[in-house]
């Protein structure tokens, strides 16, 4: 479950605090990946600067982002239900710094 505060994302299930802002300045500085796991319809019609997309789907049939297994991957969908998912599977292919920032509007 996510709150969004200004600035702020709270993932409840990680009893963790995400600042929004520090993700952006991450990932632009390229420090950070965002990926966004929504659909390549949803992706094409609204998406984040610098975001990758790999739907949650592609991930569950075993496709891997193209990026190094070590680096911070911030993970986002429409909810944060879809991020959530994506995280657990990228997490067991790995990825053991995906993060789960909820949905696209927390990150706006």
């Amino acid at each position: 479950m996510f709150f969004v505060f200004p600035k702020m994302i709270y993932n409840i299930s990680m009893n963790e605090k995400i600042d929004a802002t520090k993700v952006k300045e991450e990932v632009k500085a390229g420090k950070a990946y965002l990926l966004d796991v929504r659909s390549k319809e949803e992706f094409t019609q609204f998406s984040l600067p610098d975001s990758i997309n790999l739907s949650v789907e592609d991930i569950q049939y075993g496709k891997v982002p193209e990026i190094p297994r070590d680096s911070k991957v911030y993970v986002y969908c429409m909810s944060g239900a879809r991020a959530e998912k994506a995280v657990s599977l990228l997490q067991m292919m790995g990825f053991n710094n995906a993060v789960n920032v909820g949905g696209i509007m927390s990150l706006i």
